[in-house]
């Protein structure tokens, strides 16, 4: 018999929520007795108390999230069901993704109570099974005398650098009886658990390495993860793959206690690193670049010994911004010559390349950047006097497809799912509904999503299905009269605050990063708590945050507070709302004067450079959208630049 809590662990991927937030806490003050009826029916089908044959129940079936309630009441009966009953939920609702999701539970549930035959059967049919399902099916493979098949996964499942859910223990168990656990095979965990900083894990695996051969290596391996610089006496008895996996635990570790001692020791092991190798290249583009993004110009030698052939593009990218901060600019058209052509070619270095002092070439090249819809574009544009292109291809929809597509199940069911708030969910609808589309059709689905007010979806509907140059799906005009009544209130430049919340959020009101941050302009619970003191606005807790107006009128305000604190620059201030303002001080610190270009390219937060280089350009967007014509910086911030 499954219990209640067994029941509940293959429930909890697909129990409906917005976004962490219960929907009786938010829930809107509007449903129709329609969804009302629905949540309640809901409430009991979770419960696995929803008769599906009650008249009260059947009066739902023509509702479109019926499927959800039928769903719902066979995932909480799992110790019931048979393949028959999964079958006949596909067959009744072959469109929904909730027939994969019914699937994959029930799967679950039969590894899970060794029901092997049944097991088999299933297993095949899931696209992406979990680390618990994989161990489940190799068991199954045990059981079924398919020992080899069984021993190989077996193998790959063990050997990680990481532990595995206990669920895995049964397999590991006849995995070691029937003698599979082989020395090179415990060898090999040692290496990834090193490799994965799991010193713990890798004295396990040490017990299973029986091979004196193999028994050195682990050793040697385990004393390097002791010393790092211990890689450097590293002699024969490896294969070129082992003896490179080594010296990577060697530079990992280094790393882990201070960029520069791995720096150190990638420069002493030289030739020996072997670039060839993907994961090596990897590994000396990841400390070559965290050490430029110290930004001090006396790493500039130490980075060009550690890459003297140019192997690693980004370093080569972050050399060149270094050459940058010192304004040395034969070095950095030496360095661009060395970038892969396709990074030549692309509006940031020819951009830098313009800029060159004395470059005879600078209009022609700006001339040609110009028309791209870029950062590097726009301030193209804007040194030549010229309004930016922003290449729209509006497309002209089609009313009788429109109209075609609102009458599909799919997109009632997410209308209805939205409307209750559940994005996730309807995301998921999104994603199985355009999965045989065409590219026009699907196009018309995401313009969809705009008149539903779920902007988010339509501009990753454009991202992902590569609908560039469509401007109206890509920047819609969503929750404009906050953004002019809260920023107008602060002085500050209403475009600007909604170009700021198109890049936090996709105006997307429900948005939670992985650090907290919520709603429309990203605003972390005790920064909100602080600026509504300091506006003297009422604060009651964090869910007000999904709120649009309440969350505007405090972004607003904490982007109008680093306007003031940062001379009104709005690029330092941008920089500061996405990162802190104690960061920004610390870039700035000794380079105060540094043309505002350079400052930006030397953003050593990838993401803050992305962002404030977004927030820019979709503000000259957004003010073309609504017919203004302004370049993308103003003539004070324009003077500030080296192209001038």
């Amino acid at each position: 018999m499954l219990t209640t809590h067994k029941l509940n662990k293959f429930l909890a991927p697909i129990l409906f929520s917005t976004l962490a937030i219960s929907l009786e806490s938010m829930a809107k003050a509007t449903e129709s007795a329609e969804q009302l009826a629905f949540l309640k029916a809901e409430r009991l089908a979770k419960l696995g108390r929803l008769d599906l044959h009650d008249p009260a129940t059947k009066q739902l079936e023509s509702y479109p999230l019926f499927p959800y309630l039928v769903f719902n009441q066979r995932s909480s009966e799992l110790n019931r069901l048979n393949p028959e009953d999964v079958q006949q939920f596909t067959n009744q609702y072959p469109d929904s993704h909730l027939e994969g999701l019914l699937r994959f539970n029930y799967t679950a549930y039969l590894g899970e109570q060794k029901n092997w035959g049944a097991f088999l059967t299933l297993y095949d049919e899931i696209d992406s099974p979990s680390t618990e399902m994989q161990c489940r099916y190799a068991e199954a493979l045990y059981q079924q005398k398919r020992t080899e098949e069984a021993a190989k996964l077996a193998s790959q499942l063990w050997s990680v650098g990481h532990s595995q859910p206990d669920s895995c223990d049964d397999l590991f168990r006849l995995f070691r009886s029937h003698g599979d656990l082989t020395s090179p095979v415990a060898l090999n965990r040692v290496l990834n658990a090193l490799d994965e900083n799991r010193w713990g894990l890798s004295g396990y695996a040490l017990r299973f390495v029986k091979s004196e051969s193999d028994r050195r290596i682990a050793d040697a391996a385990r004393s390097v993860y002791r010393s790092p610089f211990k890689a450097l006496q590293l002699g024969s008895g490896y294969t070129p793959k082992q003896l490179a996996k080594i010296q990577r635990i060697a530079i990992k570790r280094a790393y882990r206690h201070d960029p520069y001692e791995a720096l150190n020791l990638l420069l002493k092991l030289g030739k020996r690193f072997d670039l060839s190798l993907a994961e090596n290249l990897h590994e000396l583009t990841r400390v070559g670049v965290r050490v430029a993004k110290e930004l001090d110009a006396h790493d500039r030698i130490k980075l060009a010994k550690l890459d003297p052939n140019y192997a690693s593009a980004e370093l080569t990218e972050w050399r060149i911004r270094l050459a940058l901060l010192e304004q040395d600019w034969q070095e950095v058209a030496t360095l661009i010559a060395k970038l892969p052509d396709e990074l030549q070619e692309s509006p940031r270095w020819q951009y830098w390349l313009a800029a060159l002092p004395n470059n005879p070439l600078r209009t022609e090249i700006l001339d040609s950047l110009r028309t791209k819809r870029s950062f590097y574009g726009f301030l193209a544009a804007d040194h030549l006097g010229q309004a930016a292109d922003l290449n729209h291809e509006p497309i002209t929809l089609d009313q009788d497809l429109l109209a075609t597509l609102r009458s599909s199940k799919h997109f009632l069911r997410i209308k209805e799912l939205t409307e209750l708030d559940r994005f996730t969910v309807s995301r998921s609808e999104f994603n199985r509904w355009i999965e045989t589309m065409t590219s026009n059709e699907i196009q018309h689905a995401a313009h969809l999503m705009n008149e539903l007010g779920w902007y988010q979806q339509g501009i990753l509907a454009a991202a992902y299905n590569e609908f560039w140059n469509d401007m109206d799906l890509r920047f819609p005009e969503g929750f404009e009269s906050l953004f002019i009544k809260h920023a107008s209130k602060r002085n500050i430049d209403p475009i600007w605050a909604q170009a700021l919340a198109r890049q936090e959020s996709a105006l997307f009101p429900w948005a939670r990063s992985s650090v907290g941050a919520r709603g429309l302009m990203q605003l972390m619970p005790r920064t909100a708590k602080q600026t509504a003191k300091s506006i003297k606005v009422s604060y009651k807790g964090s869910n007000r945050l999904y709120d649009p107006d309440f969350n505007v009128q405090l972004g607003t305000a904490y982007l109008e507070k680093m306007y003031r604190q940062f001379d009104k620059n709005r690029i330092y201030a941008t920089a500061a709302y996405n990162a802190g303002p104690h960061r920004v001080r610390r870039w700035l610190k000794g380079r105060e004067d540094l043309p505002l270009e350079i400052f930006i390219e030397l953003i050593p937060f990838d993401e803050t450079r992305t962002y404030v280089q977004n927030v820019l350009s979709f503000s000259v967007i957004y003010a073309q959208r609504k017919g203004q014509a302004r370049e993308m910086l103003t003539p004070t911030e324009q003077a500030l630049l080296a192209l001038n």
